[in-house]
């Protein structure tokens, strides 16, 4: 009697509860989804297992058949380019964010981007949006001094920041999101809006609890809170 039970109890188990719900993020967001991530296990019970990279490395391993169930890129071309390309769509792409840039180092001057003795990290432009708008920013007339500066690419915006971080460079380009406090921000007009989108890779439960989540007022105010302006 007491094996039929125990049985049963294991068969009553919920299908989500026999893998985490995987979920391919952008390295800008992923402090931020990390935090929100944990409230919803906390509050679900269903476990949320992140991998992050820039958007670009993100989409290309997608594309070959990496399996996660949601990817939240930064940028709005690398999931409409996964939903034209995957023979069946899960869901449509969607907005949860709008980034912006800050410069740390520099004494709090944009004046300093115009050094051409002061080194500058940002993320590999060909593989991450936020590495595209620090381009833009560095192209502007104001900074035509400095185009002899050493510029130094990250493979994402968290190997950026590490680079500014321990000493290597003197300057960095990264998201406001995980700027230190004291980053000077960078006007957004310098560059393309940085629109970030998500999209569900698969249909399940789970998935549908997650981005109910997402879409909740208390994780917006929490996506704000982070330094991301809201999508309009």
């Amino acid at each position: 009697m007491r094996l039929a039970v125990l049985l049963l109890m294991l068969f009553a188990v919920p299908s989500w509860a026999e893998k985490p719900l995987r979920i391919a993020v952008a390295a800008n967001f992923k402090p931020t989804l990390e935090n929100i991530s944990r409230q919803f296990q906390d509050n679900t019970g269903i476990e949320v297992a992140l991998s992050s990279a820039s958007t670009g490395v993100l989409a290309t391993q997608i594309e070959h058949g990496a399996p996660f169930d949601l990817f939240f890129a930064a940028d709005r071309e690398a999931p409409l380019n996964i939903m034209a390309k995957q023979k069946s769509q899960h869901g449509n792409a969607f907005c949860y964010a709008l980034g912006s840039l800050a410069l740390v180092g520099g004494r709090g001057s944009l004046s300093a981007l115009a050094q051409p003795d002061l080194s500058v990290a940002i993320a590999n432009p060909a593989t991450a949006p936020y590495g595209r708008a620090a381009m833009e920013v560095l192209a502007r007339p104001e900074f035509e001094a400095g185009k002899t500066r050493k510029l130094v690419r990250g493979t994402n915006t968290t190997q950026a920041y590490a680079f500014w971080h321990t000493g290597a460079v003197d300057l960095a380009l990264l998201p406001q999101s995980i700027a230190p406090a004291a980053a000077t921000p960078i006007p957004q007009e310098w560059h393309q809006p940085i629109a970030q989108y998500a999209i569900s890779l698969e249909h399940s439960s789970k998935v549908d609890a997650y981005l109910n989540w997402i879409r909740s007022d208390t994780v917006r105010a929490q996506i704000t809170a982070a330094g991301y302006q809201p999508c309009p």
